[in-house]
């Protein structure tokens, strides 16, 4: 995961760009210094890099940013520029963009479990979902494929099974 702070004091902005034009899931955060609705959004955003630290931390794909308004017109591959702040923005294969509030999540309260819920509908995990796996030797030859029990076992007498018969010949 790698997460970019965007102001007048950094030079991160090229980063970004690159990232955006690479295809990673870049999600951002457009603010405005004095913004109230900014300055309470936030700290919540900034609890992103530790909340999916450790779950996200070898994805290199996933970008999290935060940008001053200041900086706007330095960012070059926004598909949609921001209409008020603060705005969260997902960009992803220079996709059209999809705004936090037009998303999926359910209670878009601007907190950081919102914004988590939000990244994780478009980012896979690094497990992939379910782990694997393998079953053992013992069990592969208890399986009876005249009488296969469930789609497991029926999967396995169709395509995995091998036939021990040739090998013993």
């Amino acid at each position: 995961m790698i997460f970019i702070h965007v102001d007048g004091t950094t030079n991160n902005a090229e980063k970004i760009n690159k990232y955006i034009y690479e295809g990673k899931h870049v999600f951002i955060l457009f603010y405005m210094e004095g913004c109230g609705p900014c300055n309470a959004t936030r700290p919540e955003w900034k609890k992103l890099e530790n909340v999916l630290e450790k779950k996200y931390k070898n994805n290199s794909n996933l970008v999290v940013a935060d940008v001053d308004q200041e900086e706007l017109t330095k960012i070059k591959h926004l598909p949609k520029e921001p209409s008020g702040f603060p705005t969260m923005l997902y960009i992803y294969k220079n996709n059209n963009g999809e705004n936090y509030e037009d998303s999926s999540v359910k209670d878009k309260n601007r907190t950081v479990d919102s914004f988590v819920e939000w990244i994780e509908n478009h980012v896979p995990s690094q497990s992939g979902g379910k782990k694997r796996r393998k079953w053992s030797i013992k069990y592969k030859k208890s399986i009876n494929c005249q009488r296969p029990k469930g789609f497991s076992q029926r999967q396995y007498c169709k395509y995995g099974r091998k036939n021990t018969k040739k090998r013993r010949n």
